[in-house]
């Protein structure tokens, strides 16, 4: 199993995880686009049973049949909005990247409520 996934999570079951989504797409939904959004319920998706994903760029760009650059571009703002964490990973194998880890944040109530 792939136990070096274990620990990187801050929630403690999946509906923890689910309302920080939840939570995180409607205070931030005037400061994403949909490809933010789309790329942030990829990541929550592919949260298996450690509560953390681990996907390559190229599985997100095949799966959501958007560029490179698009994808990098997104990763980077939904981690300066503090929606997500990426750990980088090293195949013990090769001593080469591998896939990130992708960890979905607390959502605080700093940044659940809008001036509505």
């Amino acid at each position: 199993m792939a136990n070096h996934l274990a620990g990187h999570t801050t929630f403690t079951s999946r509906q923890e995880l689910d309302s920080a989504v939840r939570r995180h797409l409607k205070g931030k939904r005037h400061k994403t686009n949909r490809t933010d959004r789309t790329v942030f319920e990829l990541i929550h998706s592919h949260s298996g049973p450690f509560l953390v994903a681990q996907l390559t760029q190229k599985q997100m760009e095949d799966e959501l049949d958007v560029s490179n650059s698009t994808i990098r571009r997104t990763i980077r703002k939904l981690i300066k909005l503090e929606m997500i964490r990426r750990v980088a990973f090293i195949e013990p194998e090769t001593q080469g990247p591998g896939a990130n880890i992708y960890v979905i944040l607390p959502a605080g109530a700093w940044n659940d409520v809008d001036a509505d």
